[in-house]
């Protein structure tokens, strides 16, 4: 067992006499390169501990100007919704309204329509009735003449002037 023991001494022992040597020689440039390379791990483990704070505040910050541009966007398509639903309404109140309007114009219309219909036909009536009673007198005065013309044996023209001028009564309307 101490055979055993000695020979690990052995293998230790070049090692740590290697080790040593490496030390001496290299040993001061080793510790700098060393705290060099921990130095610069060190300042990439911060920078990269600072890009990730940054590109979080980045994107929080892009998240919030994306988040106030939608809720602009929807109070903006809220508000047109409102504009176009009370254009809408106004529409509809003025088609109702022409609608009513026209129903009442062509109520109106019909209704001078007909008393206009009504006029006429008792204007047309009061004529009928008048002109018959002219014509009645026209033909009373014409069997009149007629009859005093048989009796008194007037001549031609005498009865042609009355005919004319009972003619030109019945015309104008006039009465002798």
């Amino acid at each position: 067992m101490a055979n055993k023991k000695s020979n690990e001494d052995n293998q230790s022992n070049p090692v740590s006499e290697l080790d040593s040597l490496r030390n001496i020689v290299f040993g001061a440039a080793k510790s700098e390169i060393e705290q060099r390379i921990s130095a610069l791990e060190q300042q990439t483990l911060d920078s990269f501990k600072k890009m990730e704070l940054l590109i979080e505040k980045n994107a929080k910050s892009l998240h919030a100007s994306m988040q106030d541009g939608f809720n602009q966007l929807e109070d903006k398509l809220a508000l047109a919704d409102q504009g176009q639903e009370q254009k809408s309404a106004e529409l509809n109140a003025y088609a109702d309204k022409i609608s009513s309007e026209l129903e009442m114009a062509e109520t109106s219309s019909k209704q001078e329509t007909d008393e206009l219909h009504k006029r006429i036909d008792t204007e047309v009536n009061e004529l009928t009735i008048k002109f018959n009673h002219q014509l009645e007198e026209a033909l009373a005065k014409l069997t009149q003449v007629s009859s005093e013309l048989n009796s008194t044996k007037t001549d031609r023209k005498t009865l042609a002037k009355l005919l004319a001028t009972v003619a030109s009564n019945l015309e104008t309307g006039d009465e002798e």
